[in-house]
């Protein structure tokens, strides 16, 4: 499934930095297709495919709890305008 995260960022210093470095290790099962950010790092939308949005909501707030406040919700995949483009894909 798809799960869109629109984060809230009170800290985008230390949110960017953390983001950078889980991204290459990301848990067995998650994935990241897209992230953007706005300009100033105060927001950010994301686009992951997991089994769930618990599995997800768990893995990012266990590492951006402290940083920013995010909402989760599943999205679809199939009507969408442009296609996952595989950023932080597992090959």
């Amino acid at each position: 499934m798809y799960v869109a995260v629109q984060h809230r960022i009170s800290d985008p210093e230390k949110f960017w930095q953390t983001a950078e470095a889980i991204t290459p290790s990301l848990p067995s099962g998650i994935q990241l297709h897209h992230c953007m950010p706005t300009r100033d790092g105060a927001r950010g939308i994301c686009i992951w495919e997991g089994e769930s949005v618990a599995a997800i909501k768990t893995f990012l707030e266990g590492h951006m709890r402290n940083y920013s406040t995010n909402e989760y919700f599943e999205v679809e995949n199939k009507d969408a305008i442009a296609l996952p483009s595989g950023i932080g894909a597992r090959t």
